[in-house]
């Protein structure tokens, strides 16, 4: 009987993530007549086998449930998991070989990622996209959700429940994640909108990203559509949009812009449009979150010294380093 080897960690997700854009088959190849024999693999022959199956860069992210499931060997790193890790919780892949499903790699990454980190992990799992630097655009979009956050915070809590490492600060991230995200970029938008303001954030919630809504008779004719299908979507009709094509809005881009918003605004909806531009600038960041905060009715006290600075630095960390308005 093979000596089950169960992939984890960073290597689960580089499987995953291989798997969503459908890679190629891998080659088999190299591995002779023992992975479609009846001959075990030896573990190195596993180990090589894995990282195939997983598109896995070495080392390999080994989840070891005791000690004695540990790896004598330089192209493995064995890392001791005290969470459930059921044949439920993993993936088959043949040879004694398994991957942990996406919830009990989630809270595994917890051990070493801050909540930020696994936000855009966890909206990116339970978004339409994947992360994929071999593309122009760094991903690939149209995508299916491979988890819901639903199932990440369950095992996330079933692991706290146990006081397994890491899972505390899974079930935290969750807090700021949300399903349907089409991209990095509305990720990282959500996650700025989602964090409290004392940890840099602009705790704007109760959004909605990429849900369809019916326009009204009225305004359906006026944007010639009947379905609109806004990045992200307040209860009480405000709408954000993110143009990624746009830096800065040149006059005529605002006057089309204010009266499509006048359009919205007649049937009780309002729109603002969140430009890469606004992105890269606190002064202009902090400018167009009031405006928000005032589409939604919000009344409370301006941001201190403190909170300004932990937004720039988060700013900073999501969207890149500042580029002055004028340059």
């Amino acid at each position: 009987m093979e000596r089950r080897l169960i992939v984890g960690y960073q290597s689960a997700v580089d499987y995953w993530r291989a798997t969503r854009v459908a890679s190629p088959d891998k080659d088999d190849s190299e591995f002779g007549s023992k992975v479609i024999g009846a001959l075990p693999l030896s573990s190195a022959e596993q180990v090589a086998r894995a990282m195939n199956l997983c598109c896995a860069e070495e080392p390999l992210d080994v989840v070891c449930p005791t000690r004695s499931d540990r790896r004598n060997s330089k192209r493995v790193v064995n890392h001791l998991w005290k969470g459930p890790l059921t044949r439920d919780r993993t993936l088959a892949l043949g040879n004694g070989i398994e991957v942990c499903r996406m919830p009990a790699v989630f809270s595994q990454l917890a051990t070493d990622l801050d909540e930020v980190s696994l936000a855009q992990i966890a909206d990116e799992m339970a978004g339409n996209y994947v992360i994929d630097l071999g593309e122009e655009e760094g991903m690939v979009g149209d995508l299916a959700p491979l988890v819901t956050i639903s199932e990440l915070r369950g095992y996330a809590e079933s692991a706290r429940a146990l006081n397994v490492r890491g899972a505390a600060r899974a079930c935290r991230a969750l807090d700021l994640a949300l399903p349907n995200s089409n991209s990095p970029r509305e990720t990282d938008i959500s996650i700025f909108m989602m964090q409290p303001r004392v940890q840099g954030g602009v705790d704007l919630r109760g959004f909605e990203m990429n849900v369809p809504i019916k326009l009204p008779a009225s305004l359906a004719e006026k944007l010639n559509k009947k379905v609109i299908i806004p990045d992200f979507t307040w209860p009480n009709g405000t709408i954000l949009e993110y143009d990624s094509k746009r830096e800065h809005f040149s006059p005529e881009e605002r006057a089309r812009d204010e009266l499509k918003r006048r359009a919205y605004q007649a049937v009780g909806m309002d729109c603002l449009t969140l430009t890469k531009g606004i992105l890269r600038n606190n002064n202009e960041v902090d400018l167009f979150f009031a405006e928000l905060e005032r589409s939604l009715g919000l009344r409370r006290r301006a941001p201190n010294d403190r909170m300004l600075e932990s937004r720039k630095l988060l700013r900073a960390r999501l969207f890149g380093k500042e580029v002055k308005a004028d340059s």
